[in-house]
């Protein structure tokens, strides 16, 4: 039942937009909004006169299971692009802003994806978008990895894979604040954040690149010291 819905929300918002082609950012915002609200109609009929079924349970009970059964399946549903079907986006930015608030602080280009890093409330926020021939998807969190973490000395790495993909990315936070000396095996590219904390009087640095490979020859060097990530 839920898949012949999601069939008849894919077709009308297909229709609207025109389907596979590329829309503004304003109207794709929209389009999230009134997919999940279809959505959320077609759950609470279909689940109401299924719940109906069931004597046992008096009326208000059924409205009551009915809409809690709807705010759950919807919620759920933001973390299923069903839009990926027919909307591509112009730029890793419009595919972050379509269902997240908050500035993209940087974007970090990988081979098959993008790993955006986003801003909201002084905490940063984490995407990988995949590419498509004519622009980007939308990216899911369960699609998303994290391979390896390590602390050492005050500083936080972790590792991080899109599915399918031999796209990784690193991040390293210092939490001892001040900058970094970092390369890698790969010659990896590493670009920064930072944050500065009055109350402390420090600099907070947040490192990313993209990894071509990871393996157990990857190497990391911090500060002139080599740092093994598989141990």
């Amino acid at each position: 039942m839920l898949l012949m819905s999601e069939r008849i929300i894919l077709n009308i918002a297909g229709q609207a937009i025109h389907r596979r082609h590329m829309v503004p950012d304003k109207e794709k915002r929209m389009l999230f909004a009134i997919t999940r609200i279809i959505l959320g109609i077609t759950i609470f009929i279909i689940g109401y006169f299924s719940i109906s079924k069931i004597k046992a349970i008096n009326a208000c009970r059924k409205l009551i299971i009915t809409f809690m059964l709807t705010i759950i399946l919807t919620t759920l549903s933001a973390l299923i692009p069903l839009e990926n079907v027919f909307v591509t986006f112009s730029s890793p930015e419009s595919a972050y802003n379509y269902n997240h608030s908050g500035k993209v602080k940087l974007i970090v280009n990988g081979s098959k994806t993008d790993f955006i890093v986003g801003g909201k409330n002084n905490t940063d926020v984490y995407l990988i978008v995949p590419r498509s021939d004519n622009g980007w998807k939308q990216g899911m969190g369960l699609d998303t990895k994290r391979i390896c973490d390590k602390i050492f000395d005050g500083i936080t790495v972790y590792v991080y894979q899109y599915k399918n993909t031999d796209d990784y990315y690193i991040v390293l936070l210092n939490t001892n604040g001040g900058p970094l000396d970092i390369t890698d095996s790969n010659n990896s590219e590493f670009i920064y954040s930072e944050s500065a904390n009055n109350t402390l009087n420090k600099t907070f640095y947040t490192y990313y690149a993209y990894l071509n490979s990871f393996n157990r020859q990857y190497t990391l060097t911090v500060n002139g010291e080599n740092v093994s990530l598989f141990n």
